[in-house]
């Protein structure tokens, strides 16, 4: 479990949470707009990742308080649930956290343009000890302030994402100086954009995304990566996505991806 997408982030001039709860407002910008006049997906996820650091750092959890005790924070799995994506305008974005099993810290969030919802979230984290490379569990890692804040909303697991034995589309990537987090490691929202970057061109164009999901099994570094999809499904219209190391086949991600068409 060494090779992960490690979340680091970090931020100044913090709000405060309130009841295991964390609000943030983002204007969106016109640059997060995407061909369609729609937030971009991607924006969505960077909100949540913000937030999510915020709220961290804010209880004494954030990545620099992991890392000066030789720990950090280590992604594996993710989905986002999504409709009616929303324009300009302020985001207000609202998450929080719950222990699961004492293995994996649960991270849920909550999109909402105008008052109304437009997208959800799920993630599951472990605590990873940087010295041995193994994970460790919750309560011999987190202080005490992890559990003042953590919420109890009966969060159960999610199960793991579809693979295909084949596949009708490929495509390779370079990792951009840009991609790469504080540790070298491919930020994992990177992962949701070289799945959509590997579609059909009028899929992105005529349909608007429902669901991302993936499963997050070893880091990218700066190295070359290859995307292979295949469409599983027609009603739903819905894709799986192998990301693969270039150099060495290895696999480092699962995804899935679940588009609804648009009215024309």
């Amino acid at each position: 479990m060494s090779g992960l997408a490690v979340f680091l982030s970090s931020s100044t001039n913090l709000p405060g949470s309130q009841n295991g709860l964390f609000k943030k407002i983002f204007p969106a910008p016109y640059y997060g707009l995407d061909i369609n006049s729609r937030l971009k997906s991607g924006l969505i996820l960077q909100f949540f990742q913000e937030a999510a650091a915020l709220h961290a750092q804010s209880v004494g959890i954030g990545v620099s308080d992991m890392l000066e005790r030789g720990l950090t924070w280590v992604l594996r799995r993710y989905r986002i649930d999504m409709r009616d994506l929303p324009g300009l305008g302020d985001v207000a974005v609202k998450t929080w956290f719950e222990p699961h099993k004492n293995l994996v810290s649960v991270r849920l969030f909550e999109a909402r343009s105008d008052g109304a919802v437009f997208a959800e979230a799920w993630s599951g984290w472990v605590v990873l000890d940087l010295k041995r490379l193994r994970p460790m569990r919750l309560d011999h890692a987190l202080p005490k302030e992890y559990y003042d804040n953590a919420t109890s909303a009966g969060i159960a697991g999610i199960e793991g994402v579809e693979a295909a034995e084949d596949f009708d589309f490929e495509r390779t990537f370079s990792v951009r100086w840009c991609e790469l987090d504080l540790n070298g490691h491919t930020n994992h929202t990177v992962y949701f954009d070289w799945a959509v970057e590997s579609l059909p061109d009028d899929v992105v164009r005529e349909c608007a995304p429902v669901r991302f999901d993936a499963e997050y099994i070893a880091s990218v570094p700066r190295s070359g990566v290859t995307v292979r999809t295949k469409k599983i499904s027609d009603s739903p219209l819905k894709f799986v996505h192998s990301i693969l190391l270039s150099a060495s086949g290895a696999l480092a991600a699962r995804l899935s991806t679940t588009w609804r068409k648009t009215a024309d």
